[in-house]
């Protein structure tokens, strides 16, 4: 027998073994969670059972389910499935408990290892580790309009609202099992209101969600609210939010700017400072751009509207009428009247608590005339509003220029 005989036979035999042996093609990792089914890493520690999936080139004599195993540090489990996929290919599928943390499992067929595969695994530190709030809001709900503030009067308050956008590095389903909490706290009487944050299915598929709790106390009474997100037992944000005295709010509120608000006959607006003329309006108004001095701030204020007529000392007509004022400017107008109504009113006047806010004038600001002997005849009476001092001002500028 020649000598290179037995070096032929291993060849061969390896050559052979190679043939009707699986060939590893690819693998996913997964898990079940109620139900169904989810093809992504890593695998939360809430999940039902993980999930292994391997595609094979598989010849005729491996396909077999009972030949195939995974091996994890813990156990080796055997195949839970063996299905067809592609011409000869097939899928192998093993299930098993959750690790307790992320591992390596070995694919085996007859005992001997095909692949290695890594298995990793969501725990509860790593997953609150990733989680973020971001853009974190208190909102005051005044006279039906929902306000973002950092103070507020709560007279009018009708609730109290935080909203926050969650972002994970993966899916928020741990969220089920963890929770999401919002817990509202009143310092002034250390009273807490514990509001548990729900999700949908889809909110939990996504990796980011728009949360929103609303406190079940409406405050009353001058103080300092604390809003705190919490996840699991982690602290996500705090937030401080004052509830502060009408006075303060109300000392504190300015006006911009004033101008008219004229409604067309299709309805169409349009502003000015003076209009010139009032044919083709159906209605007009004075509109005041209002603004709180306080950071953050907002409140609900009633103000009083006077028409006012030269040379009567009493206004000719009296409105009433409230709008919320934050901190940003607030467009106001209180009433709007037919032109006809206006015929003796020379400009409008806006209190709030008896306190002069500014002047609306609908007359131009008047100008003294020269005589021949180069005296001047001194202008009418007239009401000085902001819109008199920008025109004030830009013939100043023109005068110099």
């Amino acid at each position: 027998m020649p000598r290179w005989t037995p070096h032929w036979l291993v060849w061969a035999c390896d050559k052979l073994f190679r043939r009707a042996r699986p060939q590893p093609l690819s693998a996913g990792v997964g898990y079940e969670r109620a139900g169904s089914t989810r093809w992504e890493s890593p695998v939360p520690w809430t999940a039902d059972a993980a999930l292994v999936d391997v595609l094979f080139h598989l010849p005729v004599a491996a396909r077999r389910k009972t030949d195939f195993f995974l091996r994890l540090p813990f156990a080796t489990f055997p195949a839970d499935a063996l299905r067809p996929d592609l011409d000869n290919r097939y899928r192998v599928t093993f299930r098993f408990p959750i690790p307790t943390e992320t591992v390596h499992g070995d694919v085996l067929w007859q005992g001997r290892v095909l692949a290695s595969i890594p298995v990793r695994v969501l725990t509860p530190t790593s997953f609150l580790t990733g989680l973020t709030l971001s853009n974190p809001t208190v909102s005051v709900r005044l006279n039906g309009s929902t306000v973002t503030a950092t103070a507020f009067v709560p007279d009018r308050c009708e609730a109290l609202v935080a909203a926050a956008v969650l972002r994970s590095q993966t899916p928020l389903n741990p969220l089920a099992e963890l929770g999401l909490k919002t817990i509202f706290t009143d310092e002034s009487t250390g009273q807490s209101y514990t509001v548990p944050v729900g999700f949908t299915t889809l909110q939990l598929a996504r990796n980011e969600a728009v949360v929103v709790a609303v406190c079940p106390e409406v405050p009353r009474r001058v103080g300092t609210w604390w809003v705190t997100w919490m996840a699991g037992e982690r602290n996500l944000v705090t937030q401080r939010v004052h509830a502060i005295s009408a006075e303060r709010f109300e000392a504190g509120v300015r006006l911009l700017e004033t101008r008219f608000a004229l409604v067309g006959p299709g309805g169409g607006i349009r502003t000015m400072k003076i209009p010139s003329s009032l044919v083709g309006t159906e209605l007009i108004g004075a509109c005041f751009v209002l603004s709180a001095s306080e950071a953050g701030a907002a409140g609900v204020c009633r103000f009083e509207l006077l028409a006012m007529s030269s040379g009567e000392l009493y206004p000719v007509i009296c409105r009433h009428a409230e709008t919320v004022v934050c901190d940003g400017p607030t467009v106001f107008v209180p009433a709007l009247f037919e032109p006809v109504q206006l015929a003796r009113v020379s400009g409008f006047e806006l209190r709030l608590n008896g306190r002069l806010m500014g002047i609306a004038s609908l007359r131009p600001v008047p100008a003294a005339t020269l005589n021949s002997e180069g005296g001047f005849t001194p202008p009418p009476e007239f009401a000085w509003s902001s819109a008199a001092d920008e025109e004030l001002a830009d013939r100043l500028k023109r005068l110099q220029g």
